[in-house]
């Protein structure tokens, strides 16, 4: 738990004498807008165009939006100090990117108005229970989600209660001015009876008096419940909604820092043990780990202006979508003998331009390399990069992506007459690789999944590794599914196990510093998704299950 800085030390002592018990206090959190009073932004705020993190070097402290009412993330704890998963997420940040954890600034707003804040400047980043979804993706930008919120039940192992199914004809609790009711009914055909209760500890003291068998309501406010209950467990969760850090559009420096710094607490452990002390048995969210090993930027070179790109009212005067593609990267992107681009990404970008311009053919095609393609994006000669990118940490400092496409992950392939399916079942056998490939770089990694040696034997290339699995060589190819996707794909005698052992992120790579565009454009995948073409084109093209849709409510 950490000190208040001394203004609102001052200010808590204020608002709190008076207050009969903490309950009083934290019963806020039941009600539409808390007691304590906002704090006003200070006297010298940065000009718009000022980047996130240039205002941080500058200032020497993070300000970071909070609530003070929202148990166990952010809260007033009982001896006056601000406490939980959220306040120590801002600390530490603050030792990431200053050096000293205490050099953050806490101000208090509500979650509805956060994004308010953030773009009026009063504050750098918001950590108040904001929900990443659709609508407010319109306004600002986000991390990772660092707690998965949505409606569950909260109940002990002896009622039987394990999900929402179990629930008819049981007695649950909900909260009057809450529609969990509502909520619950309308997620499952279920009847249970429901008994209302005026406010949180009311329903608390009912479940924990058995006077209800299970209590329903939004998972962050069962987690405050859980901690006053001794025994009692949240089970059956049946929505999910995501909580994340906010922070302002167009600053492409601060959101690589952002998702790199997310990334980098993961690896170390420091994402999992905040998420213990605050909300033990809970596990966090997963956090996939990024390839690569780009370090995370530093806040000392942070430029000073924001980025002021438009490319969606260009793209709505040309009327056409302009596409950069790699001509040789079957499935994703490729020309046919006949000159025509095909592939998996074309098809499913020609879907984007009929939803925007009404015609699959108002699209522009170049042809790129790796190399070209990048720097013909960074110029403006093309809108969208397509052709097995895979999201990175070095690409990430170069550009933004869409949603994940596919997992390139390392895969699985052998033959279909002795086909091998897990990791344990090549403990010990000779298994091929391919030199200076991502399947050869994760055979320690692979090594310790299977729980035994992997004899790992490398070749040059692709084919002389098939060919290998051909002659009995090898009992099985480790390789990134792109890697044997073409031209082995779908012959006969061989067999690709639908797991991916590794994480390697297929996107679609887009302009930097464009949050309008990447919203528009991501939002029209959502659409694909939502309304079953983006599995039509998948299935065209791939075997194994397409990827679900990312997890971004409305």
């Amino acid at each position: 738990m950490r000190r208040l800085l001394p203004l609102l030390g001052l200010l808590g002592i204020v608002l709190l004498s008076g207050c009969s018990d903490l309950a009083g206090l934290l019963q806020t959190e039941t009600q539409a807008e808390p007691v304590l009073t906002y704090v006003a932004p200070t006297p010298e705020p940065f000009p718009a165009q000022v980047t996130t993190a240039a205002r941080i070097r500058e200032r020497g402290a993070i300000i970071v939006g909070i609530r003070y009412d929202l148990e166990p993330f952010s809260f007033i704890s009982a001896n006056g100090e601000l406490a939980g998963l959220e306040i120590d997420l801002a600390h530490e940040l603050a030792q990431r990117w200053l050096g000293n954890p205490e050099a953050v600034i806490l101000r208090q707003l509500r979650s509805d108005t956060a994004a308010q804040h953030l773009i009026e400047g009063d504050v750098d980043i918001v950590l108040a229970g904001v929900p990443h979804t659709h609508n407010n993706e319109q306004e600002i930008d986000f991390s990772p989600p660092y707690f998965i919120n949505g409606d569950a039940l909260l109940t002990f192992p002896d009622t039987g209660i394990r999900a929402l199914g179990d629930v008819n004809g049981r007695t649950i609790g909900i909260v009057s001015w809450t529609d969990a009711g509502q909520r619950l009914k309308s997620a499952a055909p279920v009847t249970p009876t429901l008994t209302v209760y005026d406010n949180f500890f009311q329903v608390t003291e009912a479940l924990r008096t058995r006077q209800i068998e299970a209590y329903a309501d939004e998972r962050h406010r069962l987690e405050r419940a859980r901690r006053l209950i001794s025994g009692a467990e949240i089970v059956g969760q049946y929505s999910q909604v995501p909580f994340a850090l906010g922070f302002r559009e167009n600053d492409p420096f601060f959101a690589n820092l952002v998702t790199l710094t997310f990334q980098d607490m993961a690896a170390d452990g420091t994402y999992e043990a905040l998420f213990a002390r605050w909300l033990p048995g809970t596990p966090p969210p997963t956090l996939p780990r990024l390839p690569g090993n780009a370090p995370t930027p530093s806040i000392g070179d942070a430029p000073q202006e924001r980025a002021t790109a438009d490319l969606s009212a260009a793209i709505k005067t040309r009327g056409t979508l302009r596409i950069g593609y790699l001509i040789d990267l079957w499935p994703y992107s490729a020309n046919r003998d006949d000159g025509v681009p095909t592939g998996f990404e074309v098809r499913l970008l020609e879907r984007v331009a009929e939803v925007w311009f009404g015609s699959r053919e108002a699209v522009e095609m170049v042809p790129v390399t790796r190399e070209s393609g990048l720097q013909a994006l960074l110029a403006g000669e093309v809108d969208v990069l397509a052709g097995g990118w895979v999201q990175s940490r070095e690409l990430e400092l170069q550009a933004d992506t869409s949603l994940v496409l596919f997992d390139d992950g390392v895969s699985l392939f052998s033959l279909s007459a002795a086909p091998y399916r897990t990791l344990q079942e090549l403990v010990g056998r000779p298994v091929g690789v391919v030199a200076n490939s991502d399947g050869a770089a994760a055979i320690p990694q692979l090594t310790q999944l299977a729980g035994g040696p992997l004899n790992a034997l490398s070749y040059p290339t692709r084919d002389e590794a098939v060919a290998a699995l051909q002659r009995g060589e090898v009992v099985a190819v480790l390789a990134e599914r792109g890697l044997v996707l073409s031209p082995l794909y779908r012959q006969a005698g061989f067999t690709l196990a639908d797991a991916r052992l590794t994480y390697r992120p297929v996107s679609y790579v887009l302009p930097q510093g464009d949050s309008s565009f990447r919203d528009w454009f991501n939002e029209t995948l959502m659409q694909l998704h939502d309304n079953g073409v983006f599995q039509e084109v998948y299935t065209t093209w791939f075997d194994d299950p397409a990827p679900a849709a990312p997890l971004w409510p409305r």
